[in-house]
């Protein structure tokens, strides 16, 4: 376990009950989960434009605001932006700059994040890595998720890369590209008759 922690503390999404971070921990008890809460002012600190020139181009390069175990990385991150001109010429203006119909000039500073050039083929790449790394460092012995599609590939593929065994649990109406997804990482995928909200039941 690293001797000082990034994560100062885990908050529950919803009822802001508190939990020790050098711990494995799950959902709240409460049932909804837990969400990351780290130190931003010690983080600026050295967090800064001038320092990330010179940082790996990945994900990882942000490390202060990331769990500091050593990374399962694919590569992640660091996704291309694409000026989307036609698109945003498209979307009128009003005054101010203020989308709205009868504006003018459209945006022409309009950018889209390409996604889809992560390692497992959707943004959940980026959760990912950092989960899973952690999950790790803590000992964990196999790691399961709910999904209906891309969220279940992505961590098929860095729990593979972690040498841990994960289980995906869906519903059974997944598309079969992304059952077949999970299997090739060698993941065990559980199929039930349900919805998003019976798989996380199961999981639980």
């Amino acid at each position: 376990m690293s001797k000082a922690l990034n994560v100062v503390e885990l908050e529950c999404s919803a009822c802001g009950k508190k939990y020790d971070a050098s711990l494995e921990q799950h959902l709240c008890t409460c049932g909804k989960p837990l969400l990351a809460r780290y130190d931003l002012r010690r983080a600026a600190a050295t967090l800064t434009l001038e320092n990330l020139k010179t940082r790996p181009r990945t994900l990882w390069r942000y490390a202060e605001v990331l769990p500091n175990d050593p990374p399962v990385s694919l590569g992640e991150g660091m996704t291309a932006l694409v000026h989307a001109k036609r698109l945003g010429a498209s979307i009128r203006c009003g005054p101010g700059g203020k989308e709205g119909r009868g504006g003018e000039g459209g945006l022409k500073r309009l950018y889209i994040k390409d996604e889809g050039l992560n390692p497992t083929g959707s943004f959940k790449a980026r959760g990912m890595t950092a989960a899973v790394s952690r999950a790790k460092q803590l000992g964990a012995k196999a790691l399961a998720a709910p999904t209906a599609g891309n969220a279940g590939g992505a961590l098929a593929a860095y729990a593979a890369a972690a040498g841990l065994p994960a289980v995906i649990v869906m519903p059974a109406d997944t598309p079969s590209a992304n059952v077949m997804e999970c299997q090739a990482f060698g993941a065990k995928v559980v199929k039930l008759n349900g919805l998003i909200s019976d798989c996380g039941k199961y999981v639980a």
